[in-house]
C-alpha cells in the first residue's frame, strides 16, 4: 500500500474516533456547562404587560454529549416568569441533549400581575438547571409598577397624579374648556402612535425635584434615545391657558404642536423644560402666542422650532441640534416664516430671542421667510450665541450677538448641555434679560454678577470637597 494510502486511512481511522467520542456522554461532574450569564434582570416593567424577551446561552464546551436532566423554574406554575428553551416552552422541561461545541438558547420573559401598590415592586425567580448530579442556577429578577391605562379616552377635567404612571393607548383628548393638570413627579408614557390631544387646556406643574416626564413606553435602555416612538402632544385652534412648567418630553414625533388659526391663536408658557430627540419637529406653531425661558430644545431630525405666524418669545434657552440617533434632516434648527393657509395669510407678529444658544451642526441654524420681503419679520435675536452667516439680508434681525465657533468646546461633559469651563456662552449675556428670569434650570444664580451666561444654564463650578 503507498504512503497516501496509509496516511488516508489514519485521517479516517482519527476522525472516526472523535466523531464516535462526541456520541458518548459526558457524564461526570467534572464535565460541565458554561452560561452567557449567571442572572437575567428585567428594568420597569409595567405588570399585566409582557416583558421584552432576553436570552441566556447554554454552551457545552466538553468532548462529548451533555444531558440537561432537568431545567425549570423553582416556582413552576406559580412563577410569573416563562421560559422557551429551543422552541419549547417551560415552567419545566426535561432532557435535553447539548452536542459537544453545541448551545441551546434559554429565552426569558415575565408578565407581572397588578400588584396593587403605588410603588416598584422587586420580584425574584431561580431558573435551575440540573445535570450529571450538579445543579446550576440563573437568577431572574424584575421591577414591576403598576400603571393606569388609558386607551382611546375622551376626559373632561381631572388631574394627574405622580402616585402610578399613566400609560396612553391611541390617543387621550381633552375636551374643550376642560383642564388636564399634571402633577409635580407624574410620569406619562405613550405607547406606538399615541398622542395627547389637548382641546382645552393642559396645565403641567413640575418641579425642580419632581418634573413630569412624558415618554415612550420603552423603558429599555436601548429605547431611551431612540427617536418616534410615540406621537405628539397636539393643541388645537381653541385651546387656551396652557401652561408647561419643569417637563421633560422626550423620544417622539413631534413635541408639541400648536394648531391655531386667525380667529384662534393658542396660548402657552413653556419653563424650565427640555424636548429632546424627536423624529420632526421640537415645536411646531402655527399662528400661537409662545412664551418660554429657561428651556433645553435639543436633538431633532428636522427643526427645533418651527414658528409660522402667530408669536414666540424666548429669554435664556438653549437650542442646539446634531439631529437623533437616526441623523439629522437639512433643516435648520429654527424655522421664521410667515404662512399661507387657503385663502388667509398668517402673519408673524413678533420673535424674539434674548440671552439665548441657538447652535447646531449647520453652518446657518436660522431661517426667514418674509410674505413682504427681506427684513420685514418683526424678529430679534439680540445678546445670543448664533451658528449663523451674518448676511446682509438678516443682518436687521441680529443685535449685540456672538457667533459660534465649532472650534471651541461648548457644553460641558459632566451634565446635560451645561457650559463647559472655556464656553463661549459664559459672560456675553445681558443683565437685564438676565434679571426677568434670576436663576436657571438648575436652580442657580444667574446675577451674582454683572455678566450673566446665555442659555438655560449658568456656568456653575462647585468646588471639590
Amino acid at each position: 500500500m503507498s504512503k497516501l494510502g496509509r496516511f488516508i486511512i489514519v485521517i479516517c481511522i482519527g476522525l472516526f474516533i472523535v466523531s464516535c467520542n462526541k456520541s458518548f456522554y459526558a457524564n461526570t461532574s467534572a464535565d460541565k456547562l458554561t452560561f452567557s450569564a449567571d442572572t437575567v434582570s428585567f428594568d420597569t416593567v409595567f405588570t399585566e404587560k409582557g416583558s421584552i424577551t432576553k436570552c441566556v446561552k447554554i454552551k457545552n464546551n466538553c468532548n462529548g454529549i451533555i444531558k440537561i436532566d432537568r431545567i425549570y423554574l423553582e416556582n413552576d406554575s406559580k412563577s410569573e416568569f416563562y421560559i422557551n428553551v429551543n422552541g419549547s416552552k417551560g415552567p419545566r422541561l426535561e432532557n435535553i441533549d447539548i452536542d459537544a461545541g453545541d448551545s441551546i438558547f434559554v429565552f426569558v420573559q415575565t408578565n407581572l400581575q397588578n400588584q396593587k401598590v403605588d410603588t416598584l415592586l422587586y420580584h425574584e425567580e431561580i431558573l435551575k438547571i440540573e445535570y450529571n448530579h450538579l445543579s446550576d442556577q440563573i437568577i431572574l429578577t424584575a421591577w414591576g409598577q403598576d400603571v393606569i391605562n388609558l386607551k382611546g379616552a375622551v376626559i373632561n377635567t381631572q388631574t394627574f397624579t405622580a402616585n402610578k404612571p399613566y400609560v396612553i393607548y391611541d390617543s387621550l383628548v381633552v375636551n374643550e374648556g376642560e383642564i388636564l393638570t399634571i402633577e409635580a413627579g407624574a410620569k406619562i408614557y405613550f405607547h406606538y402612535n399615541a398622542n395627547l390631544l389637548i382641546r382645552g387646556t393642559l396645565q403641567i406643574k413640575g418641579t425642580s425635584e419632581y418634573p413630569v416626564t412624558m415618554s415612550s413606553d420603552r423603558l429599555e435602555q436601548t429605547y431611551q434615545l431612540l427617536p418616534g416612538q410615540w406621537g405628539s402632544i397636539i393643541f388645537e385652534s381653541k385651546s387656551r391657558n396652557n401652561e408647561i412648567s419643569y417637563a421633560l418630553i422626550k423620544n417622539g414625533v413631534n413635541g408639541l404642536v400648536f394648531y391655531g388659526d386667525n380667529s384662534n391663536k393658542i396660548d402657552c408658557n413653556i419653563n424650565n423644560s427640555q424636548i429632546s430627540n424627536m423624529s420632526g419637529n421640537g415645536i411646531y406653531a402655527l399662528n400661537a402666542h409662545i412664551d418660554s425661558y429657561n428651556c433645553v430644545f435639543i436633538n431633532c431630525d428636522y427643526t427645533i422650532l418651527n414658528i409660522m405666524g402667530g408669536w414666540f418669545n424666548s429669554v435664556h434657552n438653549t437650542i442646539y441640534n446634531e439631529g437623533s440617533t437616526k441623523g439629522r434632516k437639512y433643516y435648520p434648527s429654527v424655522s421664521i416664516s410667515d404662512y399661507k393657509m387657503d385663502s388667509s395669510l398668517i402673519l408673524v407678529e413678533k420673535a424674539h430671542f434674548y440671552n439665548s444658544i441657538v447652535v447646531g451642526t449647520m453652518t446657518n441654524e436660522i431661517s426667514f421667510v418674509a410674505e413682504n420681503g427681506d427684513n420685514s419679520l418683526p424678529c430679534l435675536f439680540k445678546n445670543c450665541l448664533l451658528r449663523d452667516t451674518y448676511t446682509r439680508s438678516d443682518s436687521a434681525y441680529y443685535l449685540e450677538n456672538t457667533f459660534y465657533d465649532k472650534e471651541k468646546t461648548l457644553f460641558s461633559s459632566q451634565g446635560v448641555y451645561t457650559l463647559d469651563t472655556l464656553s463661549q456662552a459664559i459672560n456675553i449675556g445681558k443683565l437685564e434679560f438676565a434679571e426677568l428670569y434670576p436663576t436657571d434650570l438648575l436652580n442657580h444664580s444667574r446675577i451674582d454678577d454683572e455678566k450673566p451666561d446665555v442659555g438655560a444654564m449658568e456656568y456653575y463650578y462647585e468646588p471639590k470637597k
